[in-house]
């Protein structure tokens, strides 16, 4: 198989059809004969799986990975990345908010210079909307304070990889998967190509899930937090230690006593409100070995829908 191409599905019905259109248009371009197309259906709750099936029946190199359930967008591109056979995989998001006809650059670029192992899209135009760039960009930022793979908010979905960066990705086995920071550590040669992004003002994030995402990734690539926390109850244990021997010593020297209980429950409640922090902290972590612990399968495929010799496969 010479290319493989992986996107995933979730309330896509409207933009299937256009980007496989469009996607086909690219392969014709570049005489690619020999591809799949891979789509992995992510508990889509509208009809994306009966469109992606149409095209199963029109193109016999189309395959649909039906998820059991949703799983969320990077455990789905990991899944189908993991059912690939081609020489090079073409990952991008089916929403057409990156372009498809980036392929035929991704591609030439790597033919141009066959020691690149990595051909990825970078954002040339900062085209979000206002509040979720703000909110993105705080993220990255974090996130890199914090860890030691330091990643960036201008690098897209879309990809080129070589087999033997897709064996490298593959091999990484957590549960809670973060692509960002997994292209980043897998390491190899990589080339950023500038492209734009269009965004038509709705996503699939809401709020929680990209608090949650960004829990998960600081915890999943760093153990700062681990380490702030010691410092910080260093930090109050010396401060309370100086705080206990300054009343000790107007008590006995000066003869001065402290009085009134507001200070002391106002200190009570931030120390106490620390230690509750710090405690959570450290139980994410502790949750995050009992996921890794148990071994729990990333995803679950229901079926595998794709026609052979006018047959389904399942």
């Amino acid at each position: 198989m010479k290319l493989s191409i992986v996107t995933t599905l979730y309330n896509s019905s409207n933009y299937i059809l256009e980007f496989y259109r469009r996607l086909m248009a690219e392969v014709d371009l570049l005489a690619i004969n020999e591809y799949e197309l891979v789509f992995v259906n992510d508990g889509s709750p509208d009809n994306s799986l009966s469109v992606a099936l149409g095209l199963v029946e029109m193109d016999t190199n189309v395959k649909v990975l039906d998820l059991s359930r949703n799983f969320g967008h990077h455990r789905a591109m990991m899944c189908g990345i993991r059912h690939t056979t081609g020489n090079r995989v073409f990952l991008i998001d089916v929403d057409l908010e990156e372009r498809p006809e980036v392929l035929s650059q991704f591609w030439n670029a790597m033919d141009d210079d066959p020691t690149i192992d990595v051909v990825v899209g970078e954002l040339a135009e900062k085209g979000t909307p206002l509040l979720r760039r703000a909110a993105s960009e705080a993220f990255y930022k974090v996130f890199n304070a914090l860890s030691s793979v330091r990643i960036s908010n201008r690098e897209l979905v879309s990809r080129l990889m070589n087999r033997s960066y897709v064996e490298a990705l593959v091999a990484y086995q957590e549960r809670e998967i973060f692509f960002p920071a997994i292209w980043v550590d897998a390491g190899f040669k990589q080339r950023k190509i500038l492209a734009t992004k269009s965004h038509d003002g709705s996503s699939s994030y809401t709020f929680k899930k990209r608090l949650a995402m960004a829990v998960e990734a600081v915890t999943s690539f760093s153990s700062k937090p681990l380490i702030y926390i010691f410092y910080l109850g260093l930090m109050f244990s010396i401060g309370s230690a100086l705080f206990i021997l300054s009343i000790l010593y107007r008590k006995l020297f000066i003869g001065q006593v402290i009085i009134g209980w507001t200070s002391i429950m106002a200190v009570m409640f931030f120390i106490g409100g620390i230690i509750i922090f710090s405690l959570g902290v450290v139980g994410i972590y502790i949750s995050k070995i009992y996921l890794e612990v148990k071994a729990r399968p990333n995803t679950i495929v229901r079926r595998v829908h794709q026609k052979h010799m006018n047959s389904e496969s399942n």
